[in-house]
């Protein structure tokens, strides 16, 4: 049968295919042509309208944006050549969709297993940013397809990569050329120089992460691949290549402002859900997290001398009350907040004692704080000093090293590993399962908000919240486009998230965590990691959680420990944001026994000749019977006198009358019971330790933390000195430097 004889036998049939795939693309054909029309009208650009959580106005998005329309021909041809350079090679020769970028991409990322290419041309981009949201579907990609095709018909090349100049996003809030131009060098754009458009157009691809404000090594990476593409292309000569190359990149100072680490965050994730065109031209009605009262009490409370973050969470809800991303926002715009992964050092303990609660440990059980060897590490307390077998609660109140790692390995690196990511801790990876992770060694680290967030289920009865900076988004006519889950996660009963508050509190009260202690009901813990390079202090109220860490970008030393450097921070910003509410104790939860003394080197209840005790709170019916061994001598009893049984009958030869046997004589009565003995004076012990952090660096402390005026003094002979509680040794936990067993 020929081709003729096939067409005419089957018209109908292929007719009917044909219209069977076209018939879906009709309401995409008609949206897109109801698009262009809007977009050819005048109307007015706003960005979203962001609002703190009383309803006051933080800042509206955008203001520099695309208000500033720049034509074509004021475009340096260098810029529009870098942008071509690198997102669309083939621009002046495709129809608006790319065939054989296409075939291209999928080749190159199927050879890599993954997406490293894209194939979207600057039409197809141009279209998504004007009209089209930043999802990933079958359906929103044909869309795009559609209107790119659409413009293409409607506009010639140069009007397209004018109108695309004007309107992408180029991070920072810069939305459109002129606001880039400005927001990243403070120039026009005709006064940009080629290493400044090469920039530019390098950040394209990843506005949040190649900004030079975020990762200024990144971003000349980018710049110098640009510049080579550029080169490769014909566009500039090996000369100028060279010269851009080595051309310093002098960025424009940023405006601080309130809240200004907290503004980009938020920014971003706005861009990630809605696209920058629905974020700065959307009229987007915005109410975030933040309270701007306590914004500014907690820029306020930050050492300008120090590099750092902190955080601030509501744990009733998991919102985000305030954000301190660094020290100076014009000096870096990097938010070390929500993007710097640091060890947390001994601050990462807590999660390992939650995790022996859930298995059914208590505040009294007996932990091993004694040296050990595993394989070539060796985990060692400061001073080398031991506590021996001691309370779980005085492990962790004195952040005792050994303590801990014993605990992890007695429960499982699984059980912790889970109560982790339960408490939302994301970063963990395979190389993490060893016991050093007891000591906060862990590959990628955390970040202080991931860090503030895992302590929030302590502090509310054992539900976790993902923190969050956006509580609702609607658009300028009412529709609510995003509202927050009002609902945490249960990870921990309230009894189990009282002992953990109980445990930290007594951090507070006489453990590492006495330098930040105020005048209300607190917990906390510290956290110092090798040689002082990450700092912190995590702690917390009945109505807020507070994170601090401090350290420098490029990992040298800080002058401190946990609780002298980040501690102050934590109180200052504490005393400054609760100082208008009374003193609120943590509230009981039902099913408690409270009020419990124990000893806490054996965990049974005291008894005369315990010296060092601890008040503990227990589980209704957990709660310990037993008198402390280590102390109690049970009175000594004289046996009673029995008689001497019969003597075996034997038979005798019969004899006259049998006479019955006397009758037993009398005992003597017993001797009275010895009285107790008295128990043994205990000798003099180790001294409390001074101001205890974690981790200690390898020579002792400049500067060590005061002493506290009452030392304790333990009790058994054998017991060490207890360790001054300042950081750990650099073999405290295995970094990414030194791998762990």
């Amino acid at each position: 049968m020929g081709a003729r004889q096939f067409l005419q036998q089957y018209k109908r049939t292929i007719i009917a295919v044909i219209l069977l795939f076209l018939l879906p693309l009709i309401p995409i054909y008609w949206r897109g042509h109801v698009l262009l029309r809007e977009f050819e009208r005048e109307r007015p650009i706003q960005g979203a309208t962001l609002l703190d959580a009383q309803g006051r106005v933080i800042t509206v998005l955008g203001k520099e944006g695309p208000a500033v329309y720049v034509p074509l021909e004021e475009i340096p041809a260098h810029l529009r050549q870098a942008v071509i350079a690198v997102e669309d090679a083939r621009f002046y020769r495709h129809f608006g969709l790319d065939p054989i970028g296409i075939v291209r991409a999928a080749l190159v990322n199927l050879k890599s297993r993954r997406t490293v290419q894209g194939a979207s041309t600057i039409t197809q981009q141009l279209a998504k940013n004007l009209f089209l949201t930043t999802e990933r579907t079958l359906a929103r990609k044909a869309e795009e397809a559609m209107l790119a095709l659409m413009l293409e018909k409607r506009f010639n090349k140069n009007q397209i990569l004018e109108r695309y100049l004007n309107e992408v996003y180029f991070g920072e809030g810069a939305y459109g050329v002129h606001a880039a131009a400005q927001t990243y060098f403070g120039k026009q754009p005709l006064d940009l120089t080629l290493g400044e458009s090469a920039l530019l157009a390098g950040i394209l691809r990843a506005p949040s992460t190649l900004s030079p404000y975020v990762n200024r090594q990144r971003s000349l990476e980018r710049r110098n691949l640009v510049l080579r593409q550029m080169e490769s292309q014909g566009y500039i000569s090996e000369g100028a290549l060279n010269r851009a190359l080595e051309e310093e990149v002098q960025l424009a100072k940023r405006p601080g402002g309130i809240a200004p680490y907290f503004i980009d965050y938020v920014t971003d994730e706005l861009v990630r859900r809605y696209g920058p065109n629905m974020v700065f031209r959307g009229e987007l009605q915005v109410e975030t997290t933040l309270d701007l009262d306590m914004q500014r009490k907690a820029q306020q409370a930050w050492n300008p001398e120090l590099q750092g973050a902190l955080v601030a969470i509501d744990p009733k809800s998991g919102h985000i009350r305030a954000m301190v991303g660094g020290r100076n926002y014009r000096e870096s715009q990097f938010n070390r907040a929500t993007k710097a992964l640091r060890q947390p050092g001994s601050a990462f303990k807590p999660i390992i004692y939650a995790a022996a609660l859930r298995e059914g440990w208590r505040v009294n059980s007996i932990v091993e704080d004694i040296p050990r060897r595993i394989g070539d590490w060796e985990p060692e307390n400061y001073n080398e000093a031991y506590w021996g077998p001691v309370t779980m609660k005085h492990a962790l109140a004195l952040s005792l090293n050994n303590a801990a790692v014993w605990t992890l390995s007695e429960i499982g690196i699984d059980s912790a590993i889970a109560m982790a990511e339960d408490l939302g801790i994301g970063t963990l990876v395979p190389e993490d399962r060893h016991l050093g992770m007891a000591l906060g060694g862990l590959t990628k680290g955390v970040t202080p908000l991931a860090l503030a967030a895992s302590f929030v289920p302590f502090a509310n009865g054992g539900l976790y919240y993902q923190p969050r900076g956006i509580s609702r988004v609607s658009t300028k006519e009412g529709r609510i486009l995003e509202e927050a889950p009002g609902k945490g996660r249960q990870v921990l009963t309230p009894q189990q998230a009282y002992l953990m508050t109980d445990m930290l509190k007594a951090a507070m009260e006489y453990g590492t965590g006495q330098p930040a202690a105020i005048d209300r009901p607190t917990a906390g813990k510290t956290g110092t990691t090798n040689n002082s390079i990450s700092l912190w202090f995590v702690g917390y109220a009945p109505q807020l959680v507070t994170c601090v860490y401090v350290g420098n970008d490029d990992g040298t030393p800080v002058k401190g420990y946990g609780g002298t450097a980040a501690g102050p921070i934590w109180a200052d910003f504490m005393e400054a944001a609760l100082g208008e509410l009374p003193p609120a104790d943590f509230p009981l939860p039902e099913g408690m026994v409270t009020g419990i003394e124990v000893d806490i080197f054996s965990g049974g209840l005291v008894v005369p000749g315990c010296e060092i005790t601890e008040v503990d709170v227990f589980i209704d019916g957990t709660e310990p019977t037993e008198l402390c061994p280590l102390h109690y001598r049970p009175p000594r009893r004289t046996p009673s006198r029995r008689l001497s049984p019969a003597p075996p009958k034997t038979e005798q030869p019969p004899q006259s009358p049998v006479v019955p046997p006397e009758e037993p004589p009398e005992l003597p009565p017993e001797e009275p019971e010895e009285p107790p003995e008295e128990p043994e004076e205990p000798p003099e012990g180790p001294e409390q330790p001074e101001e205890p952090v974690e981790e200690m660096p390898p020579a002792p402390p400049e500067e060590p933390p005061p002493v506290p005026e009452e030392p304790l003094q333990p009790t058994p002979p054998p017991m060490p000195t207890p360790p001054e509680e300042t950081p750990q040794n650099d073999r405290e936990a295995p970094t990414n430097e030194k791998a762990a067993p």
